[in-house]
C-alpha cells in the first residue's frame, strides 16, 4: 500500500510539473544547424492580441525556446513591460523541459517584478514581470512561456519584430479587431505584408529566420531585421475617431500630438521673468535663442515616465514645473525652451525624432510609434545660416535644435539625428521633413604633425589637432565624460597602438564653443621608431597614427550593407631626418574618387625632409553589398598609405 501510495504521490508530481500542449507541439521541431556560435534557437514566438472599441486590449505571449550551448543558458528568459496605471498583468507561467525529458512548471509567483527604468529615471510606471530559467537549464533544454495582459491602447498602431539575434523557426502576430474595423500593414526589410484574415482576426507569419549578427560599420539589427507596421481603423476613422486615435496621414499625427503638448507650455510668472533673466545681456534675437539653449541644455536630464496609458508618453510636464523641479526628461527640457522663447516673443515647435538610427522612420507610416526622442524647431530669420537650418514653405525658416545633448551646441545637430525623418507638431501646419545634413567638410579634422628622427633611431614629435563639427563635439563628449587621467590613458592608448613604447610629455586640449572647435595639442618620443636592418637600410612608417574614422573593411567578404559617415580628413606630416641619411625611396602618390568619397596622398622630398600629405572626404551613405569590393579597395588603398614606408640609407 505504501508503494502504491509513492507511486500515486510520483504521478501526481508528474502532471503538476507537465507542460501544456502548445509548447509540446513546438518542443520537438527540427532545426537546421547554426553556426557554433549560436546559442539558442526561438522555436516558436507568438502575440496575440484583441482589442474592443474603447481600446482595451488582451494580449498573450507565449514564446519556446531550445537552449544550444551552455553560453545560451541566459536565454531561458521571458519578460514583458507593461504600465501599472493603464494595464495588468492576468497571468503568467513557465515551464522547462530537460534534455532528459524531466519537466519543471514555474508558476506567477517565480517571476520577479519590478520598476521598468534606467538609470536616469526617477520615477516610472512602467514595470516589468520576468522569469528566467538560467540557474535549471542545461544544453538541449527547451523553455517556454506565457503571459497574460490587459491594457489600454492610446491609439490603434503596432510594431510586429520578428526575431531578434537569435533564430526563429516560426513567429506569429495574431490581432482581432471589432467588427467593423479593419487592419493595414506595412513590411520592411523583406518582411511577408500579407496577412491571412479570418473574420475579423488577421495573422502574420515569419518561418525559418537565420541567426542575425551584426557585421562592423552595418546598421543595427532592427534598421535590418523584418519589421512590420500594423494600423487599425473603425469604420470612417478620423485622426480622434473614437476613443482611440488613428491616423492616415502625418497632418492626423500632428494635431493629435498638439492637441496634448500645445497647454504643456503656458507661460506663467516664473517663465516670463527666467526668459527676462537669461536674456538680460542679449542684443539679437538669436542671442537670447544662444541663452535659452545653453541654460536649458543645462538642465538636468531625469526620466518620469507617468500616465502612459491616456498619452503620457508623448505629453511633456507644463513647463513651470520643469523650471521649478530643475529637471526633465528630452520632451520637458524641449517643452521648457519652447516656453522660455514664447516669453521673449520667439515661436517653436517639438519636434518628434528617432535618435540613433537616421534611417528608422519610415515616410509611408504616420505614426509616433517612430519617434523616442523630442527635440525642437525654432523660427529665426530667413537669412540664417547655420548647418541646423532648414527650409519649409508654411513655417518658414526652421533651426532644429536637441536641447537634451549636452555637448552638440545650438546651430548643429547630433549625427545620428542628421538626415532622418522628423515630425514638426504644429497643429495642421505639421509635417514630417527631413533634417538637414552636415557636409563632409562641416565634420573636419585637420592634423599638422611635426615628426624628428632622431640618429638613434628614436622619434620625438608634436601633433596639432583641430576638429570641427561631429567630430569636435565626438572629441568634446569624451574628455567631458571622463576624468582627466582616464581621458589621458585614453589618448595614450590609441598612441601606443600604431606607435608602441611612446610616452606622451604634453597633453593639452580644449573646446573652443564660438568657434565648435576642439584642439589637441601633443609631444610625445618613441624608441626604435625606426627599423633598422643591417645597420643601412632605414624603413619609417608615413603616417604616425592610423585614422579611426573610415569603415570597418577587414573582412574579404561581406553580407550587410556598409555605413559611411560624413567627414573630412587633411593631414600634413613634416619629416626631418639626421644629415648623414639619404632618402632612398618613397612611396608613388595616390588618389581615388569615388561616388560616396575621393582620397589622395603625396609624398614630396626636399633635402633631409619629407612632408607628406593625405586628404580624405566622405559622404554620408549607406553601401550595399554589390558594392563591398570596390569599397575595401578604396579604404584598403587610404589605409595602406598610412603604413607605407619611406626608405632611407645611411653612408
Amino acid at each position: 500500500m505504501r508503494r502504491l501510495l509513492l507511486l500515486a504521490s510520483f504521478c501526481l508530481a508528474l502532471r503538476a510539473a507537465d507542460v501544456p500542449s502548445w509548447m509540446r507541439e513546438f518542443a520537438t521541431s527540427a532545426h537546421p544547424s547554426y553556426p557554433g556560435k549560436t546559442k539558442a534557437v526561438v522555436l516558436f514566438s507568438e502575440e496575440k492580441l484583441v482589442m474592443d472599441e474603447t481600446g482595451k486590449q488582451t494580449t498573450q505571449l507565449r514564446k519556446v525556446i531550445k537552449i544550444l550551448s551552455g553560453e545560451g543558458r541566459a536565454e531561458a528568459f521571458g519578460s514583458v513591460t507593461y504600465d501599472q496605471k493603464g494595464s495588468k498583468v492576468r497571468d503568467a507561467k513557465a515551464y522547462l523541459i530537460y534534455s532528459s525529458g524531466k519537466t519543471k512548471e514555474y508558476s506567477k509567483k517565480d517571476f520577479v517584478e519590478g520598476e521598468a527604468s534606467s538609470g536616469s529615471t526617477l520615477y516610472s510606471t512602467l514595470r516589468y514581470l520576468s522569469i528566467s530559467a538560467k540557474a535549471d537549464v542545461d544544453p538541449g533544454s527547451v523553455f517556454g512561456f506565457e503571459i497574460a495582459l490587459e491594457e489600454k491602447r492610446v491609439f490603434s498602431q503596432f510594431f510586429f519584430h520578428p526575431q531578434d539575434d537569435l533564430p526563429h523557426l516560426l513567429s506569429r502576430f495574431q490581432l482581432t479587431v471589432p467588427a467593423g474595423w479593419t487592419a493595414e500593414s506595412k513590411a520592411y526589410n523583406d518582411a511577408q505584408a500579407k496577412a491571412e484574415v479570418n473574420g475579423q482576426t488577421y495573422t502574420w507569419e515569419e518561418r525559418n529566420l537565420p541567426p542575425f549578427d551584426r557585421e562592423p560599420s552595418a546598421p543595427g539589427m532592427r534598421a535590418q531585421l523584418p519589421r512590420l507596421a500594423i494600423s487599425v481603423y473603425p469604420p470612417g476613422a478620423g485622426p480622434q475617431a473614437g476613443p482611440v486615435a488613428c491616423f492616415r496621414t502625418w497632418k492626423d499625427v500632428s494635431v493629435w500630438e498638439s492637441a496634448l503638448v500645445d497647454p504643456q507650455s503656458e507661460l506663467s510668472p516664473a517663465i516670463e521673468a527666467k526668459a527676462k533673466e537669461l536674456t538680460a545681456h542679449a542684443t539679437t534675437p538669436m542671442a537670447k535663442i544662444q541663452a535659452i539653449a545653453e541654460f536649458t541644455q543645462k538642465t538636468r536630464y531625469v526620466l518620469v515616465l507617468t500616465n502612459l496609458a491616456r498619452g503620457g508618453g508623448y505629453v511633456p510636464n507644463k513647463a513651470d514645473e520643469i523650471l521649478r523641479a530643475g529637471y526633465g526628461d528630452c520632451k520637458d527640457k524641449a517643452n521648457l525652451m519652447r516656453s522660455l522663447l514664447k516669453a521673449i516673443g520667439i515661436t517653436s515647435w517639438p519636434v518628434g525624432i528617432y535618435s540613433g538610427d537616421p534611417r528608422f522612420t519610415k515616410e509611408d507610416f504616420p505614426s509616433p510609434h517612430q519617434f523616442n526622442h523630442a527635440i525642437l524647431a525654432i523660427s529665426v530669420a530667413a537669412d540664417t545660416k547655420l548647418p541646423a537650418v532648414t527650409q519649409d514653405a508654411g513655417l518658414g525658416t526652421l533651426l532644429l535644435f536637441d536641447p537634451t545633448d549636452p555637448y552638440v551646441p545650438l546651430g548643429y545637430l547630433p549625427g545620428h539625428e542628421q538626415n532622418s525623418f522628423a515630425l514638426i507638431t504644429a497643429g495642421e501646419q505639421g509635417k514630417l521633413l527631413r533634417t538637414p545634413s552636415t557636409a563632409a567638410s562641416g565634420n573636419r579634422t585637420e592634423r599638422k604633425w611635426t615628426m624628428r628622427i632622431q640618429p638613434d633611431g628614436s622619434l620625438e614629435g608634436e601633433l596639432e589637432e583641430n576638429a570641427l563639427g561631429q567630430s569636435a563635439f565626438d572629441d568634446r563628449a569624451m574628455a567631458e565624460t571622463l576624468s582627466k587621467d582616464d581621458y589621458r590613458k585614453t589618448i595614450e592608448r590609441w598612441v601606443t597602438n600604431s606607435i608602441p613604447g611612446a610616452e606622451i610629455s604634453l597633453l593639452d586640449y580644449a573646446y573652443n564653443p564660438a568657434q565648435a572647435r576642439f584642439q589637441t595639442r601633443m609631444s610625445f618620443k618613441a624608441a626604435n621608431y625606426a627599423k633598422v636592418m643591417r645597420g643601412k637600410l632605414w624603413m619609417i612608417r608615413s603616417s604616425p597614427l592610423a585614422f579611426f574614422g573610415i569603415p570597418n573593411v577587414n573582412s574579404a567578404k561581406r553580407e550587410q550593407p556598409l555605413i559611411v559617415r560624413p567627414l573630412f580628413l587633411e593631414e600634413k606630416v613634416s619629416w626631418a631626418f639626421p644629415e648623414n641619411l639619404k632618402i632612398d625611396e618613397v612611396p608613388d602618390s595616390d588618389s581615388l574618387q569615388m561616388p560616396y568619397g575621393k582620397f589622395s596622398t603625396s609624398w614630396k622630398p626636399a633635402g633631409s625632409r619629407i612632408v607628406v600629405e593625405r586628404n580624405l572626404m566622405l559622404e554620408d551613405t549607406i553601401l550595399p553589398v554589390g558594392e563591398y569590393a570596390r569599397a575595401r579597395t578604396f579604404f584598403s588603398r587610404f589605409r595602406g598609405a598610412e603604413a607605407a614606408p619611406i626608405v632611407l640609407l645611411a653612408p
